[in-house]
């Protein structure tokens, strides 16, 4: 089905943040799965995050020591996947949930948008699993949904992301909302330790069922 890109260019409208995509409630046997297929089928490069990566394979057993690694001395490992010409870079963060991100200023037609949109279907396919692309650092709110195994390829139009973001804005988020507000008015020390707690807090998956659609 060939789409429409002016009902898919607000997705990747550039604002200074990548867009990011998710595999939610994976294990190390998932993690296993998508080296195999992404060192069979994608050029590619893997490394230290923040050094050169020269190798044009990921290092299964690497990459699977870092994501079970529980002394924290071990540096992130990374790879970029090249989607001929747009740069998908996978990162090992978590082993329960896989996380990609894209930068939208290399998504520029519906063609380049098709080279993206078939990455996650073949994501979906290799795994059996449900493939989201969201906004950065936001894995509840998928733009983008893909599952093979049920027959999914949605892409929100921006009416129905707005409908949907609107809907999220209930009575208990308000009241949350002034309870903050009233908060850092009322007790800014206590307000400002419970932020800089939660900063220092570690990085966790966000689970399939908490997201909005």
């Amino acid at each position: 089905m060939k789409r429409n890109w002016e009902d898919i260019v607000w997705i990747f409208e550039p604002d200074g943040s990548l867009r990011d995509i998710y595999v939610q409630d994976v294990s190390i046997s998932d993690w296993e799965k998508l080296i195999d297929f992404l060192n069979e089928n994608y050029p590619l490069k893997y490394g230290i995050a923040g050094e050169e990566r020269s190798a044009s394979q990921i290092d299964k057993q690497d990459a699977l020591s870092y994501l079970t690694d529980e002394t924290g001395e071990m540096y992130c490992r990374s790879t970029t996947i090249d989607l001929g010409g747009i740069h998908v870079n996978c990162h090992f963060f978590l082993s329960e949930q896989i996380e990609f991100d894209i930068d939208p200023k290399e998504i520029t037609s519906v063609e380049d948008f098709e080279k993206v949109e078939k990455f996650m279907q073949s994501i979906s396919w290799a795994l059996e699993q449900q493939v989201t692309l969201t906004d950065e650092n936001t894995p509840e709110f998928p733009l983008i949904k893909v599952d093979v195994v049920k027959s999914i390829d949605k892409v929100l139009t921006r009416k129905e992301a707005q409908n949907l973001r609107g809907n999220g804005n209930t009575l208990l988020n308000q009241i949350a909302d002034l309870k903050s507000k009233l908060e850092m008015k009322l007790f800014p020390q206590d307000f400002e330790e419970r932020i800089l707690k939660s900063a220092s807090e570690p990085y966790k998956s966000t689970k399939r069922n908490k997201n909005i659609w």
